[in-house]
């Protein structure tokens, strides 16, 4: 303490801290203030923050540069209040930066200054330097809140419908701009417990998603409040596992933890899908809790945790684990699970496993496994071209038509494996399902080249004209719309009598 301080009977101090260290013109400036009580009780008059610019220019008529200081705005923070001896207080602040400020130059500065009026004592204050920056260069970019409404307005409706069109509106945008937005957070939270039930849900939806990635001890409070409220409906306790999952490894995995114990089957199926599609791929603990849920009682919770097996596919204890279970597991659902996660297995030297697997259930009884391995077909590493043919070949003899057809349409999907064309031309003619041969031949076109596509469609129009076989027919041409010849036949199946394929066919033509 200098003797100035002690002379007044000092004692108080001033600190402030800035959200983020850069701003750019139209954005939100937020910080903190702690301010530190003297030796004796003490009264804050007033509590300021001032946003000072500095410009320094060479003069051509003297050695001195000119200085340009102003303040650009001031913001009352707090007044009038009792500052106990050795009391801390904190102070929040948030000021929008002025349109048209200039950015951070060489020449151009800014401070944000803090500042506390206390009678009797030198008056403590603090700064914090702070580059503007352009709007697009600005990764903390944060609008008003009047922006923010002004962008949703709906987000002000008194009318149910156009208020919940809002908030999905807001969480769509979050996705790509959440970091924009989250001067609404506080909104949102109160909509969280005031609104009706469809808005309650709409506000957590969209509230969840804004500060996924930014998430601080105060959003986990909310969020455990909103998990607490007695008489949740399913669809908004739904949304409640969303969040947490989708904060696990940001402070609620304990909650998370609770969930995935919880009664109610569906809770903890809703738990397993959503630490694959609402988490970070790996953090600590999951992988555990995964193989936790595998082993559930319930079926729908094994399928959804058998699922989320997918982010540890670099894990070979995991992925030799799915093999071993789609052995022992009763249920077709939880085997299909297996089967799809194992498809990309190949990716961290396993493709034998996945090939192993896939051959030995090609005798699954169960139709929905024996589908799932067509279906995953189009994901085997290409080389591998003898054991996809084989496999091919198996599912395209199974007895049953579904399988066939899973098959067939996935022909689409094997454009780097023309040398599974003759096995899609042999089902086109020898299939007996109707609705088999019309997949494949959908999908032949895309190991075809186009003058060869061109040429089998052409022979297939001139024979058969019914409106299945036109919509199978187009489904090919999308492989080749922009050859001439393929666009000859669009043209055709453009002028055909069937109104929604030659409107489909128009699309074709036009959206390139």
């Amino acid at each position: 303490m200098g003797l100035l301080d002690s002379m007044f009977g000092g004692g108080t101090s001033l600190t402030l801290s800035l959200d983020t260290p850069q701003a750019s013109a139209g954005g939100v400036v937020g910080g903190k203030i702690t301010l530190v009580g003297g030796k004796k009780p003490l009264k804050l008059t007033e509590l300021t923050v001032k946003l000072l610019y500095v410009c320094v220019t060479s003069r051509d008529d003297s050695p001195m540069p000119n200085i340009d200081t102003r303040v650009l705005l001031t913001q009352t923070v707090a007044a009038g209040e009792d500052l106990p001896p050795g009391a801390q207080k904190q102070f929040a602040f948030r000021f929008t930066l002025p349109h048209g400020t200039e950015t951070t130059a060489h020449n151009v500065s800014y401070k944000v200054l803090a500042s506390a009026d206390i009678p009797s004592v030198k008056d403590p204050g603090a700064d914090a330097e702070l580059r503007v920056v352009d709007a697009d260069e600005d990764q903390h970019r944060l609008l008003p809140l009047e922006e923010v409404f002004n962008r949703f307005p709906g987000l002000r409706s008194s009318n149910e419908g156009e208020l919940v069109d809002a908030l999905r509106d807001l969480f769509l945008a979050c996705y790509s701009e959440g970091g924009q937005f989250m001067e609404i957070e506080p909104y949102l939270a109160d909509v969280m417990r005031r609104g009706t039930v469809e808005v309650r849900r709409g506000a957590l939806e969209a509230w969840a998603n804004l500060v996924d990635n930014r998430v601080t001890p105060q959003h986990l409070q909310t969020l455990y409040a909103v998990a607490n409220t007695p008489g949740l409906d399913q669809a908004t306790f739904d949304q409640v596992i969303i969040a947490a999952c989708k904060f696990a490894e940001e402070g609620a995995f304990h909650l998370v933890q609770q969930l995935a114990q919880h009664s109610d089957p569906h809770v903890r199926r809703e738990v397993a899908s959503n630490l694959r599609f609402n988490a970070a791929e790996k953090f600590a603990g999951k992988r555990e809790l995964v193989i936790q849920l595998a082993q559930d009682q319930d079926p729908t919770v094994r399928t959804a945790a058998v699922g989320t097996f997918s982010c540890f596919r670099d894990d070979q204890q995991i992925m030799y684990g799915v093999a071993n279970q789609i052995d022992r597991d009763p249920s077709p659902a939880v085997q299909a699970a297996g089967i799809s996660t194992l498809a990309l297995a190949h990716h961290h030297g396993m493709g034998d496993l996945t090939f192993a697997v896939y051959e030995k259930h090609l005798a699954n009884p169960a139709v929905e496994v024996r589908k799932e391995i067509a279906s995953s077909i189009n994901w085997l590493p290409k080389r591998e071209v003898q054991r996809i043919f084989g496999l091919v070949q198996r599912l395209l003899s199974d007895p049953e038509e579904d399988v066939r057809s899973a098959m067939a349409f996935q022909f689409f999907n094997l454009s780097e494996l023309p040398q599974l064309l003759p096995l899609a031309q042999h089902t086109i003619q020898n299939d007996p399902s109707p609705s088999v041969r019309r997949e494949a031949m959908g999908g032949v076109a895309s190991m075809m080249k186009p003058e060869q596509a061109a040429a089998f469609y052409g022979q297939v129009l001139a024979s058969d004209q019914s409106e299945d076989t036109m919509w199978a027919v187009l489904n090919g041409l999308r492989h080749h719309r922009e050859h001439p010849q393929g666009k000859k036949l669009l043209l055709q199946l453009a002028s055909s009598p069937y109104e929604h394929l030659a409107n489909a066919a128009r699309e074709e033509l036009t959206n390139r």
